[in-house]
């Protein structure tokens, strides 16, 4: 049933909404400003934060204004400033508020929040958000007791947000810590029933101290370059394959027809080639090919390698690329300027040193960081699915189509509760 048969609702300019409420201009609940400093800056004694729609940035001594405060930041970004007392500073090109009548502030929060800031950028003709096109922003506005007891169950909500994030940051944090200590001191080797011993000798390798019984070879002695060219039909079409930077796996292209590829040479990619952008190595474009990437193309713009699986497994391979001191080989393997003119030297490229432990210590390695991955894809999914949890509740909640009840003190927490045990299903 839609909100206009439901009785008690009327239709307004935010549409449909209790008949309690009232629909409502941003620029009657706020003046919205520049976050400029004005010629009659305030000096103070003592360094005031400086806050952006990122948090806290610096300091400063200039005054603006104090209290709470929404920021809102000219490509559609917005945080909030809760400050119980003193003033605080909003960065140039950002907006902050001021309010010009009694209304919860984390409400207000959420309300804007609901919004796609950055399509009201696109909509207004111009290329950052305007203090125009904020102003006439209609907001659906209940009584305050309401505007409380909304902002406190989407604050519960945020709270769970809030602790994914931080698992996710612990967890990188575990997985940076863990690959550096795995790639160059290993997990040792196994004795006879099965279990694994430290390493007990080191020698100084290329790329630092590593295991005595590791050896040192060239990657293209393990993982030689391997290209499948493609004599081009015109009237079929060719689904490409892009990689991103840092290690962060690859993309699908939209597929070309024959006739629009023109002079570029297309070359087969399949599950489990080692693949490396000869523009982007310097920044870690490096991945492996996964099934459903098996068939795409890539122009001669991206490297394939075999890895002889007899010697070495490909995803330690990928992660000692993706390190640091990878990284840092592969930039080497790259000379000239920035960007594109960085390319990637295939003789080069084939003699970059790699760490190799025996294959089943190399196999044991990356079963270790497989499983923080799949801790990170996991969290990765919660998070994504409580955003869109919150997303359907705030577009309930925001618009009256669920109602919160004022008589009860735990409705906040009972709410919140229920999100919760579906969050963690």
């Amino acid at each position: 049933m839609s909100l206009a048969d439901k009785p008690g609702f009327i239709s307004t300019p935010c549409g449909w909404i209790p008949n309690s409420w009232v629909a409502t201009k941003l620029s009657t609940l706020v003046d919205i400003v520049y976050g400029k400093s004005p010629a009659d800056i305030e000096k103070l004694d003592h360094g005031i934060p400086i806050f952006g729609t990122g948090g806290v940035s610096g300091y400063t001594n200039a005054s603006l204004c104090d209290g709470p405060s929404i920021i809102l930041g000219r490509k559609g970004t917005i945080d909030k400033v809760q400050r119980s007392e003193g003033p605080f500073w909003a960065i140039d090109t950002t907006f902050y508020t001021r309010p010009k009548q009694a209304f919860d502030w984390s409400w207000l929060y959420y309300a804007i929040s609901s919004f796609d800031l950055r399509k009201l950028n696109e909509a207004s003709g111009v290329p950052s958000l305007s203090r125009a096109s904020l102003e006439v922003l209609d907001i659906a506005t209940p009584p305050i007791p309401e505007q409380q007891k909304i902002a406190a169950i989407l604050t519960v909500v945020d709270g769970k947000l809030d602790v994914i994030t931080q698992q996710i940051a612990t967890t990188q944090n575990l997985k940076k810590g863990l690959t550096q200590s795995l790639l160059s001191n290993g997990v040792g080797t196994q004795n006879d029933q099965g279990l694994w011993q430290q390493h007990s000798e080191f020698k100084e390798g290329t790329n630092g101290q590593t295991p005595a019984i590791w050896e040192e070879v060239a990657l293209g002695e393990i993982a030689p370059l391997v290209r499948r060219p493609v004599d081009i039909n015109l009237d079929a079409f060719y689904p490409e394959l892009g990689l991103r930077s840092y290690g962060k796996g690859t993309f699908h292209k939209p597929a070309l027809l024959g006739r629009e590829v023109g002079n570029k040479r297309l070359f087969e990619i399949k599950t489990g080639d080692l693949l490396l952008s000869n523009v982007f190595a310097w920044e870690g474009a490096v991945a492996i090919a996964k099934p459903q990437d098996n068939g795409r193309f890539g122009s001669h713009r991206y490297i394939t390698c075999v890895v002889d699986q007899t010697r070495a497994d490909t995803s330690f391979i990928f992660r000692f690329l993706t390190t640091p001191t990878g990284i840092s080989l592969l930039t080497l393997a790259s000379p000239g300027g920035a960007g594109r003119n960085k390319t990637l030297g295939l003789a080069a490229l084939e003699k970059i040193v790699i760490p190799l432990p025996p294959l089943a210590e190399q196999k044991r390695i990356t079963q270790i960081l497989d499983g923080v991955d799949e801790k990170l894809n996991s969290l990765a999914l919660k998070k994504a699915n409580c955003q869109t949890l919150k997303r359907g509740l705030m577009q309930k909640l925001l618009t009256g189509e669920w109602r919160v009840k004022l008589d009860s003190a735990a409705s906040a927490a009972k709410v919140a509760s229920r999100f919760s045990a579906v969050r963690n299903t």
